[in-house]
């Protein structure tokens, strides 16, 4: 296919920031902030860069409860961005250091 305004491969990919969303485990957590969570506490994502590397931190009262290091830390830092905002859903109570959440947009 080429233009001929069928929408072949000239169309741009469909802007998906509005439903990106991820189920993880926080890595690196701090251990000191999750013994503060519960189930249903709300963190908020911050994204910074390291050099290259794009680091993804959720935050707990302004404290690093952890990082994300799923497949869809770059797309999420492209969105954020754009202006879209993010926050980490605690999941389940924090059991052995370990922090399931649920990113997804604010």
């Amino acid at each position: 296919m080429s233009g001929s305004g069928d929408g072949g491969w000239d169309r741009e990919p469909k802007d998906d920031c509005a439903t990106l969303t991820e189920f993880t485990t926080l890595n690196s957590p701090n251990q000191a902030v999750l013994k503060k969570l519960k189930k249903g506490d709300v963190l908020e994502i911050n994204v910074r860069q390291a050099g290259k590397a794009v680091i993804v931190e959720a935050l707990h009262e302004g404290q690093v409860a952890g990082t994300i290091t799923s497949s869809i830390i770059q797309r999420l830092a492209e969105c954020m961005e754009k202006g879209f905002k993010y926050v980490a859903e605690v999941r389940e109570e924090v059991k052995s250091g370990a922090c399931k959440v649920h990113v997804h947009v604010k």
